[in-house]
């Protein structure tokens, strides 16, 4: 084929401005319609109509999405016929929508807010497939098209996968990936889910503004000419690019996405299910484009030429020489940010101390002080939310750890909102900017699952910590009022807690706990080296621990097993809640968990009278989870219960 050449008579070869897997990749005229087209070569991998399929499931993917404005069009499919014969395989011609912009892979670094833009657009892009059951797979700069008005536009569907089902639209196998920019879950081999192309979108954005993509190397390397990693080259994957994406390993700096940070830190979570939906990130990065964004540039070559995108490259170059933010994400650590504020050592007093008050830090002490004592539920003020109530807003003290309070909102006969407000101890995440202060109090959006909303409380200035945790979901059973509504009752209730907290120091207890409460005593302790081996493989040395040392999880590296320890409160659990056992002489619930991989046993320790003069129990709870069937998990958790049990009573 040359230029000048009329091709299937009716479209006028230009030039070639690509190389894609069945050759190259042609500009033409469409002589009919007069409008440029993109001519793209596919040929069937193997024999039969299985390999045809395969081929043509990427147009037909395509085709779904005609309409949609930040998708590639694919306007036909010519099949062509070898010259002479001789057994050789049809080419197909994909007609494609022209792309003037090309593949951001080959372009020059661009702004945070101008990254936002590009990405709310892709991420309405992936909604609207995910609707669809299709997984795209493989988001990446080389995937992404710019239009002469500067618009993004989803390209190459030939890694895609039919989510839900064994149906496959893949040229090559079940799915392929880009090992630089892929989620842990593609890498690993499962099966892909709308999650992934959240993660591989949010690696791409990172890489758009700073050059390279959150594992390291140039963004374009491995990307280009088509090549692309699949689920065959297993052989490689000791290499260092797929240990790293198996991992989940991310490396951000936080000064060089700015405003983005906290989507991108969102979008990156390692676990899937705790990643925003397409749909939720595009109003995120649509925020950050509509708050940062004026005046955006329309073309590459403008692009290039823009003083600010300069500007943010030389910025880039300048702050990659300060410590990254490494591996936070990969190693799950963002998911356990919202630790507890105030334990150290222990005083002379044989209580535990304050780590603000050993370091010599103002502040913390003064504002929380000893959490055996501290009135956590004078941070739940009911009145802050009256306005969401149809029915009643009232508190629940006798539920959960020590370490928190509840306040239950009634919205109306079937939803019920449940606001939870816990202390708190650690650095709030790092690079994180606070939605607004309060006095010397900060609110940072947290991260939470897909159904919740959460909001941290810190201290400002260099010596920051995190205080208090607002986590706001539905109530059990309740109709899904949406995560707007839930975000805007966790603003509203972080705002009260931050003007107690200003106000200072929180109120003690009236009357404390007795003498007899699991308030006083150390979870941790409960569980030795020896009743840990119960769960193969768990780490019993480098346990996580809550404040005042009211809980503590161990992580393994068997069939990812995790365990934990904590204490709990609740009404008594009855026969039908698990299986009733004695254990050590305290009653034992064990139960499995709705989730299906994990299960709960409940040691409980004494009874008491609560709130309203209900009957209410302090408990000790166990819980195992992981990849084992769900018996196994439960005669572990009964196995720690009962470790737990007779240290209860020896001590």
């Amino acid at each position: 084929m040359r230029s000048g050449e009329e091709f299937a008579d009716r479209y006028v070869l230009h030039e070639v401005i690509g190389a894609g897997r069945g050759g190259d990749v042609w500009l033409a005229h469409d002589t009919m319609v007069g409008q440029d087209v993109a001519l793209k070569p596919e040929r069937a991998e193997g024999e039969g109509e299985t390999a045809v399929r395969r081929l043509l499931g990427e147009p037909r993917a395509l085709a779904k999405f005609r309409d949609h404005p930040h998708v590639v069009t694919l306007y036909d499919v010519v099949t062509v016929a070898p010259d002479g014969g001789g057994g050789e395989a049809d080419t197909y011609w994909f007609v494609m929508e022209y792309v003037p912009g090309g593949g951001l892979d080959r372009q020059p670094p661009v702004s945070p807010e101008r990254a936002a833009r590009i990405g709310a657009q892709l991420a309405d892009a992936l909604a609207a497939l995910h609707e669809e059951g299709i997984v795209h797979c493989d988001v990446k700069p080389a995937n992404i098209g710019l239009t002469r008005r500067g618009d993004a536009k989803l390209l190459d569907f030939g890694a895609a996968y039919r989510a839900g089902g064994s149906e496959t639209i893949t040229f090559n196998g079940p799915y392929s990936y880009t090992p630089d920019y892929a989620a842990p879950e593609l890498a690993r081999g499962s099966v892909p889910r709308p999650a992934s192309d959240v993660f591989c979108l949010a690696a791409t954005l990172y890489a758009l503004v700073t050059g390279t993509p959150p594992r390291g190397g140039a963004r374009g390397e491995n990307e280009r000419d088509g090549h692309r990693e699949d689920t065959g080259s297993r052989g490689n994957s000791q290499s260092m690019r797929h240990l790293r994406a198996e991992q989940g390993f991310v490396e951000m700096d936080a000064d060089a996405v700015g405003p983005l940070y906290p989507a991108l830190a969102a979008m990156l979570r390692r676990d899937p299910r705790q990643r925003p939906d397409a749909a939720e990130a595009r109003h995120l990065l649509e925020d950050i484009a509509a708050a940062g964004s004026r005046a955006p540039v329309d073309t590459p070559a403008d692009r290039a030429a823009a003083p600010g995108d300069t500007a943010a490259l030389d910025t880039v170059t300048r702050r990659r020489r300060r410590p990254l933010l490494a591996a936070a994400l990969a190693a799950g650590a963002v998911t356990a940010l919202a630790l507890a504020l105030v334990l150290g050592g222990e005083g002379e007093d044989g209580k535990t101390a304050s780590r603000s008050a050993q370091s010599g830090r103002p502040g913390a002490q003064a504002l929380i002080g000893d959490p055996h004592t501290a009135d956590v539920c004078a941070l739940a003020d009911t009145a802050a939310l009256d306005q969401f109530a149809g029915e009643d807003v009232r508190k629940d003290v006798d539920y959960g750890n020590f370490d928190r309070c509840d306040v239950l909102v009634g919205v109306d006969d079937e939803t019920r909102i449940d606001v939870s407000i816990r202390l708190l101890e650690s650095a709030p995440p790092q690079g994180v900017r606070p939605s607004r202060t309060i006095g010397r109090i900060s609110i940072v959006d947290d991260e939470a699952e897909d159904d919740e909303c959460s909001r941290l409380l810190t201290t400002g200035g260099s010596a920051e910590e995190t205080l208090v945790q607002v986590r706001v979901n539905m109530g059990e059973g309740s109709v899904n009022g949406g995560n707007a509504t839930l975000c805007t009752v966790a603003e509203r209730a972080a705002e009260s807690a931050a003007e107690v907290l200003d106000a200072g120091p929180l109120p003690r207890r009236a009357p404390a706990y007795p003498q007899t409460s699991l308030a006083w005593r150390n979870a941790c302790e409960l569980l030795d080296a020896t009743a840990l081996s119960a769960v193969p493989g768990l780490r019993a040395d480098v346990p996580d621990t809550t404040i005042a040392n009211w809980g503590c999880e161990w992580s393994g590296t068997v069939d990812e097993l995790d365990a934990e320890v904590s204490f709990f409160r609740d009404q008594p659990r009855s026969a039908q809640d698990g299986t009733v056992l004695t254990l050590s002489g305290y009653r034992t619930v064990v139960k499995p968990n709705d989730d299906g991989d994990s299960c709960s046993a409940l040691v409980e320790h004494h009874r008491y009278k609560g709130q309203d003069a209900v009957t209410a129990a302090e408990m000790v709870r166990l819980d195992v989870e992981g990849e084992r069937p769900i018996e196994d998990l439960c005669g572990m958790a009964q196995d720690l219960a009962a470790s737990a049990a007779d240290r209860l009573r020896t001590q």
